[in-house]
């Protein structure tokens, strides 16, 4: 499975210590670790056959990626979110694809834009049910990716890393939507597209708030039905 490819919030001085930190946060997007599960030390350190000192550095960097959280006498566990944690963070991402799609209105050249209706329709296929759900995801978060890029803003992507990592994570709870939930995601990513080719700048803002509600809303759904159980879909 891919991960969005985005930048660690926080580096350690010691190269060890951030390529641990990158194999954790992996490890937890990829179900490895449980939300609510704790991170040891020892056990890291055995695994990836290095001394306890730089692990302890990459826990620090998972925490600043809000992966993961320090618990006093116990140490670090996988971060549990409350539906309110959750909404929040679909809201704050929806604020900055915002500024993610108005600056690739303005600043993408046309080329950059016809590629990106390209893998739109790329992307269309991984949504037909011979495809699990996990690969429309991935490759929903690659166009995302891509418009970080044609929006020539490192400051905004470097912002907003963050936050995709934690909303990707979430959408882990997407692996049973239905047929019809698919294509209507496929349905908002193309008017994405469409707009974009216009360079209307507010209207690429009003598309791509219409991509995130989508995926809030099915999101935050399966949240309240199923209450603290919904992690059992994280593994």
């Amino acid at each position: 499975m891919s991960l969005p490819q985005t930048a660690t919030a926080e580096k350690s001085s010691t190269p060890i210590a951030n390529q641990i930190a990158e194999t954790l946060i992996r490890d937890i997007m990829r179900g490895h670790y449980k939300p609510g599960q704790r991170i040891r030390e020892q056990e890291v350190a055995d695994r990836l056959g290095v001394s306890r000192g730089p692990v302890r550095e990459a826990l620090h960097i998972v925490e600043q990626n809000r992966l993961a959280e320090n618990v006093p006498w116990k140490g670090a566990r996988v971060v549990l979110l409350t539906i309110d944690d959750v909404e929040d963070l679909f809201l704050l991402t929806a604020a900055l694809m915002g500024v993610v799609a108005r600056l690739a209105a303005e600043r993408a050249t046309d080329a950059e834009l016809e590629e990106f209706s390209r893998r739109v329709e790329a992307h269309a296929t991984t949504a037909e049910p011979a495809h699990r759900v996990q690969e429309q995801l991935n490759a929903a978060f690659g166009l995302g990716t891509y418009l970080f890029h044609i929006a020539r803003s490192p400051h905004v992507a470097e912002t907003i890393g963050r936050v995709v990592r934690l909303v990707y994570w979430q959408h882990r709870v997407l692996n049973a939507a239905d047929q019809a939930w698919r294509s209507r995601a496929v349905g908002t990513w193309r008017a994405l597209a469409r707009v974009l080719i216009t360079r209307d700048a507010a209207q690429a803002v009003k598309a791509i708030n219409a991509v995130d509600a989508h995926a809030r809303k099915r999101v935050l759904k399966i949240h309240r039905e199923l209450g603290p159980a919904v992690y059992d879909l994280f593994g």
